[in-house]
């Protein structure tokens, strides 16, 4: 079982995922340098349209023009190209793609934006919450499901989680000893 990261998706618009955050500007012509939200090698190389949504206002269009590693993330520049007081107002936002441009991945395999908000259930149908976020350890993700007060930890592996129903926003998992 494994949750891959093409990106997370925050409330504000439900049909995007972020694949990176934009931390500064960089050089003189408005390029922006951003830290990937994705683990997806090569992620942006293949895009030609993006939505960048500042930390204040409205929601923006570009192209990509040109992609560049550097050291601690990319350098994206843009067409339209945004002279660097513009790059500036992009600073503390989100870059975001359609869910549904996000690549395919393999079997038994999700995107962190296909599972946070799933309902759990027991084998037998029993409830036992919904998914509020994941975290990794390592070897594999956990799972964090709350149901009011109560949180449980569901390690993300096989013999624990039995189906994933993306389109019904639905898991089943097994009970093992000391899981709740």
């Amino acid at each position: 079982m494994r949750t891959g990261n093409s990106g997370i998706n925050h409330q504000e618009d439900e049909d995007l995922v972020s694949i990176g955050y934009i931390t500064k500007t960089h050089g003189i012509r408005g390029d922006i340098k951003v830290i990937p939200l994705t683990d997806i090698p090569g992620r942006y190389n293949n895009l030609e349209r993006v939505f960048v949504f500042p930390k204040k206002g409205e929601k923006r269009t570009f192209y990509i023009n040109k992609v560049m590693n550097v050291k601690g993330g990319i350098v994206l520049s843009f067409t339209p190209s945004v002279t660097m007081s513009e790059g500036e107002e992009l600073v503390g936002g989100y870059i975001k793609v359609p869910a549904v441009e996000s690549p395919v991945l393999g079997e038994n395999s999700y995107y962190e934006f296909e599972i946070v908000g799933m309902e759990v259930f027991l084998e037998d149908g029993k409830y036992i919450g919904r998914i509020e976020e994941i975290f990794s350890t390592g070897s594999n993700d956990v799972y964090v499901v709350k149901d009011g007060d109560k949180e449980y930890m569901i390690p993300a592996v096989n013999h624990v989680v039995k189906s994933v129903d993306v389109a019904g926003k639905r898991m089943t998992i097994s009970l093992i000893e000391g899981l709740l």
